[in-house]
């Protein structure tokens, strides 16, 4: 049995002999805990591709649903908007930036 230190055996050198199959098993364990960060870090990659890829490409039926609701507040602004469309200035009236040099 090896005392405890607070420095981990080097292979080949060092403070503490290691038998080998330690060294294979904290080798292996490295090697799995860095395969588990690459595809963590690619899994939330790709699914980050994919909500973009929905958010700018929406398939055919998501995007005939969002020109139908486009067309309905389109139409719902047009019908409240005439009465302020149709006021038209008296002939007495000054335009709004009268008061505005002309010319810089």
């Amino acid at each position: 049995m090896h005392a405890p230190s607070a420095f981990p055996a080097r292979p080949g050198g060092g403070a503490l002999e290691m038998s080998s199959e330690w060294v294979a098993a904290s080798d292996w364990f490295v090697i799995f805990t860095l395969g588990m960060l690459l595809f963590l870090v690619s899994a939330f990659a790709l699914w980050a591709w994919l909500i973009w890829r929905r958010a700018t490409h929406p398939e055919p039926h998501v995007r005939l649903l969002m020109e139908m609701a486009e067309e309905d507040t389109r139409a719902r602004r047009e019908a409240h908007a005439p009465a302020r469309e149709t006021e038209q200035a008296e002939p007495w009236e000054r335009p709004a930036d009268w008061w505005k040099k002309s010319g810089g």
